[in-house]
């Protein structure tokens, strides 16, 4: 019996790495679509994703038969329960990265021109990157000093998400008010941006969860 439990565990976090990976490229993805004015690579972003909640309750019922089937304790308990909550994180991040592709797709087929704010955005959205792609880091590590310093990371992304958006906002206030007739499309460009700073807080919610599978602890999200 605990052979076959370790081998279904295995396959549990095969799913959500899977998951994961199909997230980070859809990312990278979204992001040459906007760098490059791309549609296509948007459009693949977006399709990259479409099954991505299947994919989850798919996770989440393994799992959940896993604890019904084994019961398991202690790490084991631990390690389950932050799989399940960890898959959960990543299609929720599916949704804002989807979400994010379409505004781009808008933005291209619009021509609308970011001006001052184009080195900011994209700086806003390597950050993000860099978040997200550090707490799938933490989910494949087993060193614990890794885990620290990719938890440090997040953390230091996701408070750096947070000033350059706070930075283009103002700049964006600034360009609404020269050029007045752009004031829809920028606000919502900008509502496609906070989806993005919305996938740095829930890689931090990630990199939570690996920190708590691995090393324990109070569990606060």
């Amino acid at each position: 019996m605990l052979q076959n439990y370790k081998e279904i565990l295995k396959k549990n976090q095969k799913r959500v790495l899977a998951l994961a990976e199909d997230v980070l490229k859809a990312y990278e993805l979204a992001y040459e679509a906007l760098k490059e004015s791309d549609m296509d690579k948007a459009s693949k972003a977006r399709d990259m994703l479409k099954d991505s909640h299947d994919k989850n309750s798919k996770i989440d019922n393994e799992i959940i038969k896993t604890l019904a089937l084994f019961s398991p304790e202690a790490r084991d308990l631990r390690v389950v329960i932050a799989y399940l909550k960890i898959a959960s994180e990543l299609t929720r991040i599916t949704d804002y990265i989807r979400s994010f592709a379409k505004r781009v797709k808008i933005q291209i087929s619009s021509d609308l021109e970011l001006g001052g704010l184009q080195d900011d955005v994209y700086a806003f959205a390597q950050s993000a990157y860099k978040s997200l792609k550090a707490s799938i880091n933490a989910i494949k590590t087993d060193s614990e000093d890794e885990l620290e310093n990719l938890y440090r990371k997040v953390n230091v992304e996701e408070s750096k998400c947070d000033d350059i958006l706070s930075l283009i906002e103002k700049k964006l206030i600034e360009q609404i008010c020269i050029v007045p007739e752009n004031a829809s499309e920028l606000i919502s460009f900008l509502n496609g941006l906070r989806r993005l700073e919305r996938i740095s807080d829930r890689s931090v919610n990630v990199v939570k969860l690996a920190y708590f599978a691995q090393k324990g602890g109070k569990l606060k999200l």
